[in-house]
């Protein structure tokens, strides 16, 4: 199975170097090991080699797949880009730009606690949950359309802007709503116009609420589709939809400082150990992987919505993607075993992991 996987990767791209196939071989024991079905890639600076996995409905490396909240990451790479120009600042209150959004301390959160959680919004998941409590009812095909930001947002704060870390929606979707305001345009334009056309991402966009379909779905446990699952209304909390292989080229952007400055992406990626080392739209933590000489330090972005998973980590000059199609114990890599710690090692450690 190996050898197939990195032919077929081999055929869409120019010859991956050794090191690379041999850390891609690797990733693809561990993935198999662990039961994945779904797709993984592993990027350097130039080029990637990966494939597919499992008893997957879907036998094509192109089909697109849901994002999930790595498109949070997406979104804070676009607005690091505004920062960069000049547009907005990551402390200015969120008022200077949407003076008019009827959010909770519209004068006093600013984008670095919404990018950071730290916002003290209202969150989103306490909103009403479906019959089998699988998706929020406002995240349903079958639910009444709304359009702006969810309504749960609208409520009353929970908390002191940075008083506390709660990982929320809200805060992404209120990141998206200042992102429009200052540059006059849709996000979906402006993510393509920033991130998806300069790193050369052309099957990728941000999913309008509505649309079908949405990107390959995902299975529950039992079986079943998630395929009810409106992922448009996520918007700027998880409405990317595009292949692995343009994720990859996202990683590629990140890692070459073809999207953001060094001062800027050194930025977004510092972690803060009194938030779980969460930073702007990342998370970014330094721990000791089997295999490798010294501790790595991963910038790591997770997302999930119904079946499917994905993880995009990156490791100095190397990038892994995952996506998965069915429920898979990842485990959290700091705790030194499991199946996230065990892909990482594979990935980012120049020596066989044992």
């Amino acid at each position: 199975m190996i050898v197939a996987v990195l032919a077929a990767a081999a055929s869409l791209l120019p010859p991956a170097g050794d090191a690379l196939l041999d850390r891609c071989a690797r990733v693809e024991r561990v993935a198999a090991a662990t039961k994945i079905s779904g797709q993984y890639l592993v990027s350097d600076a130039v080029d990637d080699c990966g494939g597919l996995l499992g008893p997957q409905e879907y036998r094509t490396s192109d089909a697109p797949w849901r994002w999930a909240s790595v498109t949070k990451q997406v979104v804070a790479v676009a607005v690091m880009q505004a920062v960069e120009a000049g547009r907005m600042s990551l402390d200015t209150p969120i008022a200077a730009y949407v003076p008019a959004l009827n959010i909770a301390n519209v004068g006093r959160i600013t984008l670095r606690n919404l990018l950071q959680h730290t916002s003290g919004l209202p969150n989103v998941e306490d909103g009403p949950a479906d019959a089998k409590a699988e998706t929020l009812v406002q995240y349903r095909y079958d639910a009444p359309p709304y359009a702006g930001i969810s309504a749960a947002c609208l409520r009353p704060e929970k908390a002191e802007p940075g008083a506390r870390f709660e990982y929320n929606n809200c805060d992404t979707e209120v990141v998206g709503a200042v992102l429009e305001a200052v540059d006059h345009l849709p996000l979906a334009d402006i993510l393509a116009k920033g991130i998806f056309t300069p790193a050369g991402m052309t099957a990728t966009t941000l999913v309008p609420p509505g649309a079908k379909p949405a990107g390959r779905p995902g299975y529950f446990a039992d079986g079943r589709t998630d395929d009810f699952i409106d992922i448009g209304r996520f918007g700027a909390a998880g409405a990317v939809r595009g292949p692995a292989r343009d994720l990859a080229k996202f990683d590629r952007a990140i890692m070459t400082n073809a999207l953001l400055k060094p001062a800027s992406r050194a930025e977004m990626e510092r972690g803060d150990p009194k938030l779980g080392y969460a930073a702007l739209g990342v998370w970014s933590y330094t721990v000791p992987l089997k295999g490798c000489a010294a501790p790595q330090h991963l910038v790591e972005r997770r997302g999930e919505i119904g079946g499917v998973q994905v993880r995009n980590v990156i490791a100095g000059g190397v990038a892994l993607v995952v996506f998965t199609d069915r429920p898979v114990a990842f485990g959290e890599a700091w705790q030194g075993q499991g199946a996230a710690f065990d892909l990482f090692a594979a990935a980012f450690c120049p020596e066989p992991a044992k």
